[in-house]
């Protein structure tokens, strides 16, 4: 073979020394701005060179003629495989799948495997599913053909996998190695689209390794919250929210959310990412989401810091009642029902109308204060009745409790009774609420004390075992034991 390098050097792959060729001399225009290097039959020239104009326009005709016998042979490829392509669809348009792929068997070429392929990647149907498998499978089994698989087929086949059964997509994941593929913007986004279907945690790890390695190529906002939604480990988590934003890669409102959860649900260990992901969310184009803000915090009372939520909270101009609600009932739940009862105060001056969670929360916070704080909930408790709320069972309960513990247990029973009075059934917590007033009360309030065991066994609560714990302790401290081991040994009987 004789080669032309660089346009203007002729060697043989024999003993020919090299020899350099004038290009102005040559007449190859339409040939070399074709390529650098083309090769033609070392029998088509001479063992040695004369470098006459002649022998010059000899190899020039040569190589002309080289060209065209190329162009050709592509073109009539072209045109074979565009027959091919037409072919097989017509033969899908009316539904004979088989005979599809067994006329590829019998013109099988990677170009053709591709076209095979890609025709059918939109159907959308199980059976062009199962069809694209056995074209892919045939491929890489069949020794007769000789084709690997390539991104192309990889990635269509893919592509129609997702539309029928994600699950198909995960399976072909592996094959990316093992036919040492290089991982390409399409396959990346249909793997991460099998992951968001699939909620597939161990490969959503698989991809951030491959991240983590490096890649070629930027993936999509959609691809890595496909991914980050789906990781079990907070660390890799927020490896991806850095990626994303080292990148350029907008991080979206399911990325924040996903990870200001997946902070709250690590608690205090995860206070260090706790400050990094609200400071990326805070400079993010959510920051004003109400449903966001509120996550932030959550999270950061859940990670042991309630201080820094009621700071965050400060931050936020103008908070709306479900803010307020928020952060009143995380102070009351974490430790801070002072703070809780000043944030209270605040909103009212802030002429921000309370509903009934705001006074759920409220009322938990004097719950934990105790006795020291029973003015403040007479305070509540008049207010509710001011605002004309529309009293539930939930809030029924919090005064019931708040009452309790803060040493009026005639109060709780008088509540229970307007409850009742006002058609609302009381649910297991409240009821264990008035037996644990009743308690307190003793011998004195044994018949109001049946009177609720009755209504319990009327609303079927008598499999609750902290329930009838609570009225085994009422009839103990009402004076009548007996009736509380009554009520033990029918426990054990009924094995609960």
């Amino acid at each position: 073979m004789i080669r032309v390098i660089g346009f203007t050097r002729l060697a043989s792959l024999h003993a020919h020394p090299l020899v350099l060729v004038p290009l102005e001399n040559v007449v190859l225009r339409n040939c070399i701005k074709f390529g650098s290097s083309v090769s033609i039959p070392h029998s088509s020239i001479a063992p040695a060179f004369n470098l006459s104009t002649k022998n010059e326009i000899g190899i020039s005709r040569m190589f002309s003629r080289s060209f065209c016998q190329q162009s050709q042979h592509r073109t009539q490829d072209t045109v074979e495989n565009t027959r091919f392509v037409s072919e097989v669809e017509e033969l899908i348009s009316q539904g004979q799948l088989s005979q599809a792929l067994e006329h590829f068997k019998d013109n099988y070429s990677l170009r053709n495997a591709c076209d095979f392929m890609a025709l059918i990647k939109h159907s959308g149907e199980e059976k062009f599913m199962k069809l694209g498998l056995r074209l892919y499978d045939l491929i890489v089994t069949s020794e007769s053909l000789y084709i690997s698989p390539n991104v192309h087929i990889l990635g269509n086949l893919m592509f129609l996998c997702n539309k029928v059964n994600p699950e198909q997509t995960l399976k072909l994941f592996s094959d990316i190695k093992r036919y040492n593929l290089k991982m390409d913007r399409h396959i990346f986004s249909q793997i991460t689209y099998a992951v968001r279907k699939t909620e597939n945690k161990h490969l959503a790890k698989q991809l951030v390794d491959i991240l983590k390695k490096g890649v070629d190529f930027k993936p999509s906002t959609t691809n890595c919250s496909a991914i980050l939604v789906n990781l079990k480990s907070l660390e890799d988590g927020v490896w991806l929210m850095d990626f994303m934003f080292d990148n350029g890669i907008e991080i979206d409102r399911n990325s924040f959310i996903y990870l200001l959860k997946a902070c709250s649900e690590n608690g205090p260990p995860a206070r260090i990412h706790a400050e990094k992901v609200y400071s990326r969310f805070s400079n993010s184009p959510f920051k004003s989401i109400v449903s966001i803000l509120g996550l932030s915090l959550q999270m950061f009372a859940k990670c042991g810091d309630i201080n820094e939520a009621i700071e965050v909270f400060h931050s936020i101009q103008q908070p709306n009642l479900i803010l307020w609600n928020c952060i009143i009932g995380l102070c009351a739940k974490y430790g801070e029902p002072n703070k809780s009862i000043e944030l209270y105060d605040q909103m009212i001056t802030n002429n921000t109308t309370p509903d009934e969670i705001t006074y759920t929360n409220i009322l938990t916070a004097i719950f934990n204060l105790g006795p020291s704080a029973l003015e403040k909930g007479k305070q509540i408790h008049q207010q509710i009745r001011q605002y004309k709320l529309d009293l539930n069972v939930i809030l029924f309960s919090a005064l019931i409790q708040m009452y309790n513990k803060c040493g009026e247990p005639n109060k709780s029973i008088e509540v229970y009774d307007q409850m009742i009075a006002n058609n609302i059934t009381p649910d297991e917590h409240t009821t264990t609420n008035i037996l644990t007033a009743i308690s307190s009360l003793g011998p004195k309030a044994l018949e109001k004390g049946k009177q609720i065991h009755q209504q319990i066994t009327q609303h079927k609560f008598d499999s609750n075992v902290i329930l009838l714990n609570s009225l085994i302790q009422m009839y103990n401290k009402c004076g009548l034991p007996s009736k509380a081991v009554e009520l033990y040994d029918q426990m054990i009987a009924n094995n609960i």
